[in-house]
């Protein structure tokens, strides 16, 4: 990629300290956040010292806790650093990020380690490297980072600027956080199949223990997003509108199915719910069927530049997201060609706006 746009985005990371040194060149590297897991860390460190091909891998830890968290926290994430410091875990290139009072939960955890491994890559280089985003209590199969750098080598990055990577959570501790994992995996396979059906580029399942990215299409969508929860989901759809997105079905990672209250939404919550009695509220086909016409009407460039047969159960939508406002300028500076204006139209209309459209068709307010 240009130097210039590489560099400028080095320019504006956060600072941070990496430990025992700068992180070496590689052609692939691996992040993980770490906040109160050293049991869970411990075993997902073992899965990437059996991971073959690991002596070429930098892998990043980010020790962190929040601002104001509870002397619990504190400690533990001082333990975690003592023991990396004591080498009490090892691995052939390993690094850490201790970052206490770390704002941004997650996604700062994320983008700090993520920022840093750039720092070993330049701009020539930069659409060859690739990222892999890990948990700290979701270990890896022993081909996890073959099969990753087998996936891109294979595919430039105008076909593959990140991929999503097939995942299965662990086996629940009771027959009823069993079922509870399975139920959600369902839901969230149902979603992403129901969207791929009716033509969204975004149909595709976001965990952030289970994708790996370009370091080129990274600084391009602008790095990391920095959220409490939902960083992984914010962020591959920004990176999917810089370049596809691809799909390694291959399971290779396996996340914990544990509950958990640390972030709004997701997994742990979603567990949390279903073993409380609760549902996961399903959109109903019918608002499916709506988002296809949509899509298809979108599809037709002719229409795309009129915008005069809007579908009817579209246009109080795109109205109140004042897309009739706002299209005729973006075509007036794509080029007049079919894919740039379906590519400015899904640009526009991404992942979390196809959400919101879903919601209004099913009546969700």
């Amino acid at each position: 990629m240009r130097p210039a746009e590489w560099n400028k985005y080095l320019s504006r990371r956060p600072e941070a300290a990496v430990e025992p040194a700068a992180v070496g060149p590689a052609a692939c590297f691996a992040v993980i956040p770490a906040c109160d897991e050293w049991e869970e860390l411990a075993g997902v460190l073992a899965s990437l010292r059996e991971a073959r091909g690991i002596g070429e891998i930098p892998v990043v830890v980010v020790i962190n806790h929040p601002a104001g968290a509870p002397e619990r926290l504190v400690n533990a994430s001082a333990r975690l650093l003592e023991a990396f410091r004591r080498r009490e875990w090892t691995l052939p290139r390993l690094y850490w990020i201790y970052a206490p009072g770390l704002e941004g939960g997650v996604g700062a955890a994320r983008k700090l380690g993520m920022d840093r491994v750039l720092d070993a890559i330049s701009a020539a280089e930069a659409e060859r490297a690739v990222i892999c985003s890990l948990d700290a209590d979701s270990p890896v199969e022993p081909d996890y980072f073959e099969r990753v750098r087998e996936f891109f080598a294979a595919r430039t990055e105008r076909e593959a600027g990140a991929a999503v990577i097939g995942f299965r959570h662990r086996a629940g501790e009771s027959a009823e956080q069993e079922s509870a994992i399975r139920a959600y995996e369902r839901y969230l396979d149902r979603y992403a199949e129901k969207l791929t059906r009716a033509g969204s580029p975004y149909g595709f399942r976001t965990v952030g223990s289970a994708f790996a990215v370009r370091a080129s299409t990274y600084v391009r969508c602008g790095g990391m997003r920095v959220r409490t929860a939902g960083e992984d989901f914010y962020f591959l759809q920004a990176a999917a509108k810089v370049a596809p997105m691809g799909r390694m079905d291959e399971v290779l990672v396996h996340p914990s199915p544990r509950c958990s209250e640390r972030v709004p939404f997701g997994t742990g919550r979603s567990v949390r719910s279903i073993l409380e009695g609760g549902t996961l509220r399903e959109i109903p086909d019918e608002a499916f069927d709506g988002l296809r016409e949509l899509l298809r009407w979108a599809s037709d460039p002719v229409r795309l530049a009129s915008v005069s047969e809007v579908p009817d159960r579209a246009r109080a939508f795109l109205e109140r997201e004042g897309f009739f406002e706002i299209w005729p300028k973006v075509l007036r500076n794509t080029p007049p060609r079919e894919e740039a204006r379906a590519a400015a139209f899904h640009r526009w209309f991404d992942g979390l706006r196809t959400l919101r459209y879903l919601h209004f068709l099913a009546g969700w307010r």
